[in-house]
């Protein structure tokens, strides 16, 4: 395990977490759910259908506010503006359109739409014993919280480090572009994606039933973000950023990383 996966989130605080949208607010002051544990609970600012259906995707919160060493989560900027990863506290941000990507490694001044946090003290560790579909991903990941003995009703949030296969992801620029797909609409401001077969990378991410709309896209369970640091050959095409992954599938070997009990 690495170093930034030293830090976890508590067991007896995920045990506790009521599943969304019970611990998700709105407006400019995190909500946090009732839980047990010291570490505090997952906090949420803002939904998804606040963001890209209604439109109100202004700032709810500064990343530099509630962004701490041993936080971990997912969001996305003021104004769709691009993603927000947050790794053992790091920040990633990356900005898009369809002419590249711009990523910086700190909160800076930057404000959320929406974001999804929790705090982390102590991960399990799970090797991926056998390639895992896109298809299958999110089934993979509820299997083996269950193993773990995670309440897999109940939200979590979970990383993994290793080979990324057929992996496809998007940084918004203005607009999303999963839900222009869904309603079959132009966009004004495509996204910055990137498609690739295989890569090193990691991902992090919130398992939520029952949370479309609020937490995952429709048809989904999870909301993945990826974090890809990768030299390419010629000049100009480092890769270094962090997006919201539509597919991705795990090669074996890929270490998954789930609260402990």
């Amino acid at each position: 395990m690495t170093t930034t996966l030293r830090r976890t989130l508590s067991a007896a605080l995920l045990a506790a977490l009521p599943l969304l949208p019970a611990c998700a607010t709105h407006g400019t002051d995190a909500g946090h759910a009732d839980a047990a544990g010291p570490s505090g609970a997952l906090a949420t600012w803002g939904t998804l259908r606040e963001a890209l259906r209604d439109g109100h995707d202004e700032g709810r919160v500064a990343l530099a506010d509630v962004v701490r060493p041993g936080t971990y989560g997912v969001g996305a900027l003021a104004g769709l503006a691009g993603e927000v990863s947050v790794l053992d506290g790091e920040v990633w941000v990356s900005r898009g359109s369809a002419a590249g990507v711009t990523t910086t490694r700190e909160a800076g001044d930057d404000q959320a739409t929406v974001l999804f946090l929790a705090d982390v003290e102590t991960w399990s560790e799970h090797t991926v014993e056998a390639d895992v579909d896109p298809s299958v991903l999110d089934a993979f990941i509820v299997e083996r919280a269950r193993e773990a003995g995670l309440d897999t009703d109940r939200a979590f949030p979970f990383v993994i480090e290793g080979w990324l296969r057929h992996l496809r992801l998007h940084v918004i620029g203005g607009e999303c572009p999963m839900r222009a797909r869904m309603l079959g609409a132009t966009m004004q401001t495509p996204p910055y994606e990137l498609h690739e077969p295989a890569v090193m990378g990691r991902l992090v991410g919130i398992h939520a039933r029952d949370s479309s709309g609020i937490v995952c896209h429709a048809g989904s369970t999870t909301h993945v973000h990826a974090v890809v640091t990768q030299t390419r050959p010629g000049p100009g095409q480092n890769v270094e950023l962090t997006g919201h992954v539509e597919s991705v599938g795990l090669a074996a070997g890929a270490k998954l990383y789930l609260p402990r009990r």
